[in-house]
């Protein structure tokens, strides 16, 4: 099941990517569910899972779903990670064909992060949902479910954290805990992501097969050719890390691409938009979850989007969002709670 339809399919109602949904708009019908290979606007799939905690009452619901996963159920995805020569090339697989398959939404990995991984060589995984009003959390929760199910299908171990950008007041924090135990768990984190230490991450996988892993490889080149992200999405996809680890966003772009800034620039100049346009959505939409689903303070939002000072960010917020952080986030929490 493909999950597509984000930003580009839906008109905009404000600017950086504030929009509204109608409930209707994302019920699915039976026969929608039905075929494994059918092909789900993305909204629709957030709305479901927001649907589901809900009439469950389970507010971890989408953590729950998402550690159900196989790498059976992602097809010839998951036959290049089980046979990958290591965890890390598994992962690398994985987020450089989720564009296949998923709209909306993107995962990255970062390596060298001071205020965030606990030793060093730690690796974290990570997914951000790049629609921020849309009901994120249950989707983002489903991800670190899956990230960790099928990473740990891959390596026999479990994630050495996972990492949860909601407070533990939104969850049944014990419950969570139990469900991904050994793994610790971190509420009020910066990221929605799992963590492994580079001893796990370069360590061979158990029973990989070299040949099954190029037969996967090429039949995905094959079946997918010529389908992969616009030159937009891919600079999305590439600033998440990228503004997460404080890196110039440029430099990243032009050696991920393997393009000069002047190309960079046309491209996205001919596509209505430009790098300084992406940068401050990409942040409006972090830094809305963030607000929105952690009690972390502004300054900590603020230095998790890159800024020198919490000031200059909040000056931000509000020309992106027409109000302050903390008034936007006090408005949120009126309305939730009304």
């Amino acid at each position: 099941m493909r999950c597509t339809g984000g930003a580009a399919g839906i008109s905009s109602c404000a600017q950086y990517g504030t929009r509204t949904y109608p409930r209707a708009f994302w019920y699915l019908t039976e026969a929608d569910l039905s075929d494994p290979d059918n092909a789900l606007p993305y909204a629709s799939v957030l709305g479901l899972l927001d649907e589901c905690a809900d009439a469950t009452g389970v507010g971890h619901f989408g953590l729950a779903l998402g550690l159900k996963a196989h790498l059976a159920h992602f097809g010839m995805i998951g036959e290049l990670m089980r046979n990958a020569p290591s965890l890390g090339q598994a992962i690398r697989d994985f987020i450089g064909n989720h564009h296949r398959f998923v709209r909306g939404g993107a995962p990255y990995a970062i390596e060298h992060d001071p205020y965030l991984l606990r030793h060093k060589g730690e690796v974290l995984v990570g997914y951000r949902c790049m629609i921020s009003a849309l009901p994120t959390l249950q989707f983002s929760l489903a991800t670190m479910g899956i990230g960790a199910s099928l990473a740990g299908e891959v390596s026999g171990r479990r994630p050495s954290q996972v990492h949860l950008g909601c407070s533990d007041g939104l969850l049944a924090a014990d419950a969570v805990r139990a469900i991904l135990k050994p793994s610790m768990v971190v509420f009020d984190s910066r990221h929605f992501g799992i963590t492994y230490g580079r001893d796990v991450i370069d360590s061979p996988i158990p029973g990989a097969d070299p040949a099954r892993y190029r037969q996967a490889y090429t039949a995905i080149q094959g079946y997918w050719n010529g389908v992969g992200p616009d030159f937009v999405d891919q600079v999305r996809r590439l600033l998440l890390p990228a503004i997460f680890a404080e890196k110039a966003h440029m430099n990243v772009l032009s050696e991920a691409l393997r393009l000069h800034p002047r190309t960079i620039n046309r491209r996205l100049k001919e596509q209505g938009t430009s790098l300084r346009a992406l940068v401050n959505e990409t942040r409006y939409e972090i830094a809305s979850q963030l607000l929105k689903h952690t009690d972390l303070p502004i300054a900590s939002v603020a230095e998790a989007l890159g800024y020198s000072e919490p000031s200059v960010f909040t000056r931000a917020f509000r020309q992106w969002s027409g109000q302050a952080p903390d008034n936007w986030r006090q408005t949120l929490i009126v309305q939730q709670s009304a």
